[in-house]
């Protein structure tokens, strides 16, 4: 079993994608591949105990029973688990949640947008937050779905329009998109105290183009929201 301070839990497909950074540094997404191996994600299953209890959030030390190294294109980070259950370590204090975020932060994103990177995933602290959006959007083959989105600065650099699949982000949006609004980024922080934040950064590669999205908001204080894994 090996443990993972969790980093990302986000939504994907109809599953959950995870990933964190063990004790050494090393990036993990734990797997369960489909059976052509076509898509990675967990079940929901997957982030619970024996007891049923959702465990693998944020800022969680959680052992997961990792038996393979499986990577795949750019996502150097993936792992297949195996049958044993994910079991809680640790509920990190708001103390240490932070210490981890800093000592693990990089100052940009070039290890994710070089082209010749393998890398999928990496934790970064913004200068600052320029949008957030909260919106059903339709995609071009016709499909519908609730996307959250922000732009940030970061390293100097504007990024904007990222979208955000954090399950919890995407739960606290739903008064947002319920009511039609878009929230200011000084209202938002300001409705959760917010005085520091890091963004966990994930990339896709279609085609010979890198996207990148938001997996994982981390707000300090802490703040945590019920989790959304509905398409709208």
């Amino acid at each position: 079993m090996t443990e993972i301070t969790i980093l990302a839990v986000s939504r994907i497909s109809d599953g959950v994608c995870v990933a964190g950074i063990t004790d050494d540094g090393q990036w993990i997404r734990p797997t369960r591949p489909n059976r052509d191996d076509s898509w990675r994600q967990l079940e929901l299953d997957d982030c619970k105990d024996v007891n049923g209890n959702w465990i693998v959030r944020k800022g969680n030390q959680v052992k997961f029973d990792l038996v393979e190294s499986i990577p795949k294109g750019t996502h150097s980070e993936d792992w297949r688990i195996g049958s044993r259950r994910a079991r809680l370590v640790h509920e990190l204090t708001e103390e240490e949640y932070f210490d981890f975020c800093q000592k693990h932060q990089e100052l940009s994103l070039k290890p994710l947008v070089q082209t010749t990177s393998t890398r999928s995933l990496i934790l970064v602290r913004p200068e600052r937050f320029t949008s957030f959006t909260f919106q059903i959007e339709t995609s071009r083959e016709g499909k519908r779905s609730y996307v959250p989105r922000c732009g940030f600065v970061c390293n100097q650099r504007l990024h904007l329009n990222k979208p955000i699949s954090d399950v919890e982000w995407r739960g606290y949006g739903r008064k947002y998109l319920r009511n039609n609004q878009r929230p200011a980024v000084k209202d938002i922080l300001h409705e959760n105290q917010t005085e520091s934040y890091w963004l966990t950064i994930g990339r896709n590669i279609v085609g010979s183009t890198a996207y990148l999205m938001v997996v994982g908001v981390h707000l300090f204080p802490i703040r945590h929201f019920d989790m959304d894994f509905k398409r709208l």
